[in-house]
């Protein structure tokens, strides 16, 4: 059975990760936005626009531990190297936030194998859908940690979104395909039925009666 809504892996660990970055380097004395930390980790989805969705979290019974530490740090060397250096940053400055931001993409790495098990086409349009938005996230933050290079940043920016919708389109259709598929199916199954109606009527009678005359004949 395909899991449903595995399109929506996205990081919500980056935000996190983006937004820590950011107050980190904010200049001593800089009252940091109440709330703003605690709304990403307290939601349980963030919508963005035009129906993007941000998952949930990785769910609380996921413990960070060595093990799943080097996994998820695998899977992120695998599919975005240019994002552990960030987390060698967090690991530091917020080792809580980082142990977070790890058991998130283990859950993430852990759901993406399941699915690739399922569905490899899904599998491949889920890791780029996956990539992409944590790359927007990441570019965001840089926009905002290095406006020197805003220019730049925005240029990546723009095109790495419009890569992200373009899976996004994708996806789309081969869910239509999918369902397409299935519909067709439950067509002949009901066009077989349909031809075979009568038959089908006199097989369930003569079962029936045969039931009937073994009970009466007392035969088991």
């Amino acid at each position: 059975m395909i899991v449903r809504n595995t399109f929506r892996l996205m990081p919500v660990a980056v935000l996190a990760i983006s937004l820590t970055m950011v107050h980190a380097q904010q200049r001593p004395g800089v009252p940091r936005p109440s709330g703003t930390r605690g709304a990403v980790a307290r939601d349980a989805e963030t919508r963005t626009p035009d129906g993007m969705h941000l998952t949930k979290a990785a769910p609380r019974s996921i413990t960070f531990t060595p093990e799943r530490e080097a996994a998820a740090l695998t899977f992120v060397r695998a599919n975005l190297p240019e994002l552990l250096p960030v987390l060698e940053d967090l690991k530091i400055r917020q080792s809580a936030e980082y142990q977070r931001a790890i058991c998130d993409f283990f859950w993430t790495s852990e759901t993406l194998a399941t699915i690739r098990q399922q569905d490899p086409k899904r599998y491949n349009l889920a890791l780029q859908m996956w990539r992409l938005e944590t790359q927007t996230h990441l570019l965001t933050s840089q926009l905002v940690r290095q406006p020197a290079d805003a220019e730049r940043l925005r240029a990546e920016l723009e095109q790495t979104v419009q890569q992200l919708v373009d899976v996004q389109i994708e996806t789309s259709a081969y869910d239509v395909e999918r369902l397409e598929s299935q519909v067709r199916r439950a067509q002949g199954r009901h066009q077989r039925l349909a031809d075979r109606r009568d038959e089908l009527v006199r097989e369930r009678l003569d079962a029936l009666s045969q039931a009937i005359e073994q009970s009466v004949s007392g035969k088991p």
